[in-house]
């Protein structure tokens, strides 16, 4: 009888200690967190750190998704806000959403945060809305903003007047003047201008689509930052020490016998006077191989023409918005303009190419330091949004 009170007794014991240990939370269990913060938001900083401080016990899954300058991600949580209910006015960062099933809104102590992160390890069930009245307001801060109209055209002309676009145009425009006159010059610049447009705004909103549609934003903002810097110590550089041809800043010298070569294939084409340069076929050589010129400008000249290109892209990178497309366009009007403008005093003959070549020989100096000052302010905005998101 001894026997049997013991062993009952000891069963009771165990199963007290089982129930004991079930309704301990396991904070081995995974939990799923994603935390959406906004740059600057202090609430969200002090928060992060209380996650921070409960990785030691718990086996936190943490993502973050900045909602201040990312268009997606912003959104992406006001979707949760009507998921759950919730009204968008009522609410701001910092905004968890815990395990998919609760959101945790505003500035959460620690011991809050615990025994949140607890009911729900020990109840599956469990889920709401949790609301804290510190917190910040949800807000865009378009990073376009910083990209002034004034900063967006001093970046475009930095690109225009780089030696590597306009060289190109004026041996095209010069092959094509002495082979088929002033009519033909001007139809051929006029393809060659909307070719280069074209295809520049193409690749910037390919560029864009593929940097804002990846989780790589972040980090291509601050290797094109680095670029900048870069970029503008080689202008200052150009400017002290000119050497024709230096990498990054103007047309690469080994190049230039190649283009040459072509123009030289573009001229036997047209033919000359005598051969009926009125010709339509004749024309229409022209004009194709002209634009297969403008093509291959874009395409292989892009790394020591477009250093602002990609610096301006990368700015706008963190936005979705019908605004970007508009400031691309802006960029590559500004950017075909030089060469709209020489295309037609050339045409009416207020200058020669002779004298384009000449000028931009004379002043090459100049436009360097220029291109250098214009990119060092573009590195210190770049540089700023840095800083500030990592405040």
């Amino acid at each position: 009888m001894r026997i049997m009170r013991l062993l009952f007794l000891s069963f009771v014991f165990i199963a007290f200690l089982a129930g004991i240990a079930s309704a301990a939370p396991d904070t081995n269990d995974g939990v799923d967190i994603i935390d959406y913060y906004g740059t600057g938001c202090p609430h969200c900083a002090r928060v992060e750190a209380v996650l921070e401080e409960l990785k030691s016990g718990y086996d936190l899954s943490l993502v973050k998704k900045e909602t201040y300058f990312d268009a997606a991600n912003r959104q992406e949580m006001l979707n949760l806000y009507i998921r759950f209910g919730k009204d968008p006015n009522e609410g701001g960062v910092p905004t968890l959403l815990l395990e998919n099933r609760s959101l945790i809104i505003g500035e959460v102590s620690k011991e809050r945060m615990k025994e949140i992160i607890d009911d729900h390890i020990t109840n599956a069930t469990l889920s709401g809305v949790f609301t804290q009245s510190s917190f910040s307001p949800i807000e865009e801060r378009d990073v376009s903003s910083q990209l002034t109209l004034v900063t967006l055209i001093g970046a475009a002309i930095v690109d225009s007047i780089n030696p590597c676009t306009i060289t190109v145009m004026v041996l095209l425009l010069g092959t094509i003047l002495m082979s088929g006159g002033r009519k033909r010059m001007l139809l051929a610049a006029g393809v060659f201008i909307g070719v280069v447009f074209v295809s520049y705004l193409l690749m910037g909103l390919g560029i864009h689509y593929l940097i804002a549609g990846s989780e790589m934003t972040d980090i291509f903002y601050k290797v094109v930052t680095a670029a900048a810097f870069l970029l503008s110590v080689m202008e200052f550089n150009a400017y002290f020490n000119y050497k024709p041809g230096f990498f990054a800043v103007e047309m690469p010298v080994f190049l230039r016998p190649t283009l040459k070569g072509a123009f030289k294939k573009l001229k036997d084409a047209a033919g000359n006077d005598e051969q009926k340069t009125e010709s339509l076929s004749k024309t229409l050589v022209v004009l194709l191989v002209t634009a297969g010129i403008a093509l291959l400008c874009s395409i292989f000249l892009l790394p020591c023409s477009s250093g602002p290109y990609l610096m301006v892209l990368s700015m706008l990178s963190k936005t979705v918005t019908l605004k970007a497309l508009m400031y691309l366009i802006l960029y590559n009007m500004v950017f075909v303009l030089p060469m709209v403008i020489i295309a037609v005093v050339i045409y009416i003959g207020k200058t020669s190419v002779e004298e384009i070549g000449e000028m931009k020989e004379k002043y090459i100096r100049q436009i360097h330091l220029i291109s250098g000052l214009i990119l060092f302010v573009l590195f210190l905005l770049m540089l700023s949004q840095i800083l500030a998101s990592s405040a």
